[in-house]
């Protein structure tokens, strides 16, 4: 059966927006261009980017296990701890990175993004270097205050050290970014740094038997290869150190501006989503911390539809931004809210009903944990289900909005995580994640629709919901007769089969068939049977 067209005509993705003209006037026709042309550079950055991040996940997916099979659940759990409380300091410091994506893809000269390349780089690493001090220092004094034992201060101490090497590597992935670099950004982020990483955590395993000397290699590793992505730039692109003249103070002045609040706005974003390892350090045990690290790693699968589509939307948004493209923009929002919603979906349903054999790759004690796994899967799924609202509150500069945001949110946090965690104990802070992750996105959808009239939802986006009922009811059916392993096989390609029919079934926008037709024209060639 033909595929049909679509159902609602006047669909928000449909319908041209308000005061446009006809297209013999042109107004239309040109949002129409502008469309999708960013529609294109985003979703070629997706495509081009999918298969790297999908090599990621599965590296740092084999990483973990790797670690959780390799030492005890505990001393996974120090080991993730540790780290966690280093990525606490490590995301502050890069609440300065968001500057180099708003400014460097509108730069007038390869002075100016010198400039501010150079301004970024030595922010981002002296801050960073300024926080592993004061962490090493601490060391002691927050060891004394944790139950979780094992090698957990020496453990701090390694990361520590190594944060200024771990915001280098995040410092130059946002340059290539900014750049819109597709494959140099995927090649070190997605697939170099994860990469290495599970070779160290293997010969840590199996060569030395220690889990101090993995954590040694992920540090050294960090800073190799942000070093090599660094020189790549420098070859290719011509970067060269700019920070004295009138124009370096120009940028300094405007990027200081811009990312200050990002800054104090990051603060409140680390506390919510890394704020709960403090709460187990205090309360909890090591077992505790890698069942929550290994749920917030799974759970964390289910984003790659919006971490596809935000790898180059950023410079994509802030460029229709400035230029004053807002029907443009407004419509970028639906179509790729849409299509995260889409791809979040089909991944979520599997998750959920195959959660056993999912957390037995981990090993025996976290297929003890594995009813705690829906509550990571649903957190995402919130904080996935609005697209890129974070991003597109940040590129049309209301980042001190944003700030509000997350002051409130995390306000809520705290005034939740801590007694839900005394009452319950890890599934009650679990719990407190899913609050914090659902109302989070939720207040920043209706703060961006307030300040720019921009929000993710039309009529289309209940087409995967309905499509994920006959997706369960297949993947239920499944499990209830066949083995865990083949059953969660067999059940998720059958139930997506089913899914991927009723959205055909239910039709495409003009936007997405245009979107997959050139798609396919510029993939033709490179996969056999692409574009025929």
């Amino acid at each position: 059966m033909s595929r049909q067209e679509p159902v609602a005509s006047d669909d928000a993705d449909e319908k041209p927006p308000s005061g446009a003209t006809t297209p013999a006037g042109g107004e239309s026709d040109g949002v129409e261009a502008r469309l999708d042309d960013a529609l294109e550079r985003v979703a070629h950055g997706a495509a081009v980017s999918v298969p790297s991040i999908l090599t990621e996940r599965v590296l740092t997916v084999a990483f973990t296990a790797a670690l959780t099979n390799g030492f005890s659940a505990a001393a996974y759990g120090v080991f993730a701890l540790a780290r966690r409380l280093q990525r606490m300091l490590m995301s502050l410091s890069l609440g300065f990175r968001s500057g180099i994506s708003r400014f460097l893809p509108n730069a007038d000269s390869d002075a100016e993004r010198d400039a501010i390349a150079s301004f970024a780089a030595v922010l981002l690493v002296g801050v960073a270097a300024v926080f592993g001090l004061v962490l090493y220092a601490a060391t002691p004094l927050v060891a004394a205050n944790t139950s979780v034992g094992g090698r957990f201060e020496t453990l701090l101490r390694v990361f520590a050290l190594g944060l200024p090497a771990t915001v280098w590597l995040f410092t130059t992935v946002e340059l290539l970014r900014g750049l819109e670099a597709v494959g140099a950004l995927n090649l070190t982020i997605r697939v170099a740094y994860p990469g290495l990483q599970l070779l160290v955590g293997v010969a840590g395993w199996l060569v030395f038997g220690d889990i101090v000397l993995v954590a040694v290699g992920v540090v050294a590793v960090m800073g190799a290869t942000g070093t090599a992505a660094a020189a790549w730039l420098a070859y290719e692109h011509g970067f060269r150190p700019r920070l004295s003249g009138d124009l370096a103070r120009e940028v300094r002045r405007r990027y200081v501006r811009f990312t200050v609040p990002l800054f104090l706005g990051g603060i409140a974003t680390t506390v919510q989503r890394l704020g709960f390892y403090p709460l187990i350090a205090v309360f909890l045990t090591g077992v505790a911390s890698g069942v929550f690290a290994v749920g917030v790693l799974v759970g964390g699968l289910v984003r790659l539809p919006l971490l596809a589509v935000n790898q180059f939307i950023q410079p994509v948004a802030a460029t229709l931004h400035d230029a004053g493209h807002r029907a443009a923009l407004k419509r970028l929002y639906h179509v790729t809210s849409r299509l995260v919603l889409v791809g979040v979906t089909a991944l979520s349903v599997p998750a959920v009903i195959y959660r056993g054999p999912v957390m037995e790759l981990f090993g025996p004690t976290f297929v003890e944990y594995a009813w705690l796994l829906p509550g990571f899967i649903v957190a995402q799924y919130g904080a996935c289900a609005a697209g890129s609202v974070g991003i597109l509150l940040t590129m049309t500069d209301n980042q001190r909005a944003l700030l509000v945001v997350n002051a409130v949110i995390t306000a809520i946090l705290v005034v939740t995580a801590v007694p839900l965690t005394l009452a319950y104990g890890l599934p009650g802070l679990v719990a407190s994640y899913v609050l914090m992750l659902t109302l989070n996105n939720g207040l920043e959808v209706a703060v961006l629709y307030r300040l720019e009239g921009l929000q993710p939802f039309t009529r289309r986006h209940a087409y995967p919901l309905l499509a994920a009922v006959p997706l369960a009811a297949i993947a239920f059916a499944v499990r209830a007769v066949a083995p865990a392993a083949t059953g969660a096989l067999v059940g998720t390609l059958l139930g997506l089969a089913a899914y991927a029919a009723v959205l055909w079934r239910l039709g495409f926008t003009r936007a997405e068939r245009q979107l997959a037709a050139t798609l396919a024209d510029r993939y033709r060639g490179l996969v056999p049977g692409v574009g025929r």
